[in-house]
């Protein structure tokens, strides 16, 4: 039981690194980009509806709308089929 314990002790510091705190948030923004693309919205409209709908700790991304609104309007229509949003969660957490 005790080396369990020690072994989980030194996973801690690990395990708080591997968690990204921007990408829960910037996944979200993706995630209304591919919505707000789905939905024939131009990306312009886009970056100013997105940006203004943020609020609180989340308004601190802000300035990320831009770049990843264009990024998900670069992308292939093909790839809107899929978990874009969960895609980049998996990358940025990688990272």
């Amino acid at each position: 039981m005790r080396p369990m314990l020690i072994a989980a002790f030194c996973l801690l510091p690990v395990m708080a690194v591997a968690e990204n705190p921007m990408c829960a948030p910037t996944g979200e923004i993706v995630a209304l980009a591919v919505e707000a693309r789905k939905s024939g919205e131009e990306g312009p409209a886009a970056i100013t509806a997105i940006t203004a709908e943020m609020t609180g700790d989340v308004a601190l991304y802000a300035p990320a709308v831009q770049p990843l609104v264009d990024w998900v309007y670069s992308l292939d229509e093909a790839q809107l089929a899929e978990d874009v949003a969960g895609s980049y969660v998996t990358q940025c957490e990688a990272q």
